[in-house]
């Protein structure tokens, strides 16, 4: 294959899903050489993945380099309250082979992308392993940037934690609805602050406060309460993450660290530090190996803290926001999609 050449781009079908999922399988395995926790995933399992994302609705392209597969990209749309009209390009649904890189990346991205704003999408969203700092530039390079980080962290020969003496830490239970639904707001109103700047709707409020009151009642939910003298100053919610056909973050005895938070007034006192390590020394003894949490890029309390308490990230969520004045220019017209 010559690498200097130009790719041709052509619409993705069924005739080069054994090539793709080859090249899938094979950026997998790159990143479980920098982390061994995450998914095995063979060759079926890589050609199932890309199935499943090739049914979504979007657009599809495929890049050839000397009539070979050089490269993939499945983009699909979410439209919704929460994203908008919104493009994702998720894990399993991209992957160039090795060397090819930003010259094909390219190539797809430019043909995909003007699909999408044709159809007046102008949000870009795509996941991108966190093994390959060359392929997170390479994105970077195309205008995206990251805004998620997702990481998993190893739950045993963890350092023994001696958590404040004037701290009790307890579970959950159907009488905290209210508690829990007070406790709603932790996370928004600091995502809202400068540098992270999170939108949270108004009308989600009412959403949010209801779908923390109901994990007092969620027999799949551990939820870990931080009090000091009867006041709940923090919390962590706990689920189970049982992997997913094309999930390639989720190892097996898994659980996710879904939401955390401390009461501003009590944040810098040993509460995040103290539930952090009860609740991954809980997670153990119910027989986890693993903890899958995210957060924010620009929440620097988060990327400081969970680092230093052992996760590593493995993924980012990048995104572009693409100006909607394009739109004047017909930037999407004569791209098949």
């Amino acid at each position: 294959m010559n690498r200097h050449a130009e790719p041709e781009i052509i619409p993705f079908d069924s005739r080069y899903l054994d090539p793709a999922a080859a090249l899938l399988a094979a950026r997998h395995a790159r990143d479980r050489a920098g982390c061994a926790w995450l998914p095995e995933l063979d060759h079926d399992a890589a050609a199932a993945a890309i199935t499943a994302a090739f049914a979504q609705p979007g657009a599809a392209a495929a890049a050839l380099i000397d009539g070979q597969l050089a490269g993939f990209l499945l983009g699909d749309l979410q439209i919704d309250q929460a994203w908008g009209r919104s493009a994702w390009m998720r894990l399993p649904a991209w992957a160039i082979a090795p060397g090819l890189d930003l010259r094909v990346l390219g190539a797809l991205y430019g043909v995909v992308g003007a699909w999408w704003l044709r159809q007046g999408i102008f949000d870009h969203y795509v996941v991108v392993p966190a093994a390959d700092p060359t392929m997170v530039l390479n994105w970077v390079y195309l205008g995206f940037a990251i805004q998620q980080v997702y990481a998993l962290g190893e739950l045993a020969d963890r350092e023994p934690y001696n958590p404040p003496a004037d701290l009790t830490i307890r579970r959950a239970g159907p009488a905290d609805r209210q508690t829990l639904a007070e406790l709603s707001g932790i996370i928004w109103s600091h995502q809202i602050r400068a540098p992270i700047w999170a939108m949270t709707l108004p009308e989600r409020l009412h959403t949010l406060r209801e779908g923390y009151a109901e994990m007092a009642d969620d027999a799949e939910a551990v939820v870990w309460l931080a009090l000091r003298a009867g006041e709940v100053l923090g919390f962590q919610a706990y689920f189970p993450a049982a992997p997913t056909p094309g999930d390639l973050l989720t190892p097996s005895d898994c659980i996710e660290l879904s939401v955390a938070g401390t009461r501003p007034e009590a944040r810098g006192q040993g509460v995040a530090a103290a539930l952090t390590a009860h609740g991954l020394a809980a997670a153990r003894l119910a027989g986890a190996r693993v903890c899958l949490t995210d957060w924010r890029s620009a929440n620097l309390a988060a990327a400081y803290f969970w680092p230093q308490h052992g996760f590593t990230p493995v993924a980012y969520r990048m995104v572009r926001y693409v100006d909607p004045r394009i739109a004047w220019t017909h930037a999407g017209e004569g791209v098949a999609g």
